[in-house]
């Protein structure tokens, strides 16, 4: 029964996409939309479910539309290919997208998939139990990102400035490296890796504070403006897929796995410290306004940046 009922969800999503095509005929020069994300990371599961599912490119087929996919490794070059057209969504954290807009290229946050707390982990070993013990440390973390702005807050509400400790900027791959051969004392970073390190037995997080990651959809303005039926049926395949891996946990768990090639019992670990019920509301705007701050006043952007205007005008409406 549960298996029919399923199946029936799935058939109700591609037919409302069918007849949606079919009613509301779309002409369009576009032949194909490119979508990507930075790395890889738990948080992206709506977007690797319907990856994984197709239903984007089920969805366009009717337009004539191809879709075709890109995993950044760099913050950079996520900004690159926006300004150079290269790219047209993107699913990663929010700095990236502040960064582009000070820089003045045409980026709005459109959607969210999650939000998550701020995870720090320390060795397993570490006579560090606590934010206020990592005064003097060595922290590993990706600069100019939610982590960074995340270990920094922790870090201030525990009466310790940035000049205290020691933040190490490195990509995720050699921070993990740095972090198991004991080159730092601690790393802020996001799932899977908290929960790699934590089935090893090598890390354990420290209590958690009140930072936050939000998981966004950052998309071209020009795109919007130039496709707009189309970018409407992209967000609604999102959205679909967000219900669905809600309604599906196990299901979704499953395809998360296999999309990051990644054990199902690190995925299980991280499912439950992902909000997949969040929505882009007031409180999530003024948490990326307070990114946006903080880029600032590290010197990371050179122009301010107003969130509810700039980068998610459609919600200051």
């Amino acid at each position: 029964m549960k298996k029919f009922f399923k199946n029936s969800f799935l058939l109700l999503i591609l037919s409302i996409f069918f007849l949606a095509s079919c009613n509301n005929p779309q002409k369009t020069n576009i032949g194909t939309v490119h979508i990507g994300s930075f790395y890889f990371a738990v948080d992206y599961a709506p977007y690797l479910v319907a990856k994984d599912k197709h239903w984007f490119e089920d969805s366009l087929v009717t337009k004539g539309i191809k879709v075709e996919y890109t995993q950044f490794q760099t913050l950079p070059t996520i900004n690159e290919a926006f300004a150079s057209e290269k790219i047209d969504i993107v699913f990663e954290a929010e700095p990236p997208a502040i960064i582009a807009k000070a820089s003045g290229i045409d980026v709005e946050i459109r959607d969210i998939s999650c939000s998550l707390v701020q995870e720090i982990l320390v060795p397993t070993i570490s006579k560090i139990q606590n934010i206020a013990d990592l005064k003097g440390k060595k922290i590993a973390l990706l600069a100019g990102t939610s982590s960074h702005y995340g270990v920094l807050k922790m870090l201030k509400d525990n009466g310790i400035q940035a000049n205290e400790v020691q933040i190490i900027d490195m990509i995720q791959p050699d921070a993990k490296v740095a972090f198991e051969s004991g080159q730092v004392d601690a790393w802020a970073t996001a799932p899977p890796f908290v929960e790699q390190e934590e089935i090893a037995g090598t890390g354990r997080t420290l209590p958690q504070g009140d930072a936050y990651i939000n998981s966004i959809l950052a998309v071209r303005e020009s795109f919007i403006k130039n496709n707009p039926e189309v970018f409407n049926t992209i967000v609604n395949v999102f959205n679909q897929a967000k219900e669905w891996l809600i309604m599906y946990p196990d299901s979704a768990m499953i395809i998360v796995s296999n999309q990051l090639n990644v054990p199902l019992n690190v995925i299980k670990l991280a499912w439950v410290r992902h909000n997949w019920n969040v929505k882009l509301d007031q409180k999530i705007i003024d948490d990326i306004q307070a990114k946006a701050n903080f880029l600032k006043e590290t010197g990371k952007i050179q122009n301010e940046v107003k969130v509810k205007d700039d980068l998610i005008p459609v919600y200051s409406k």
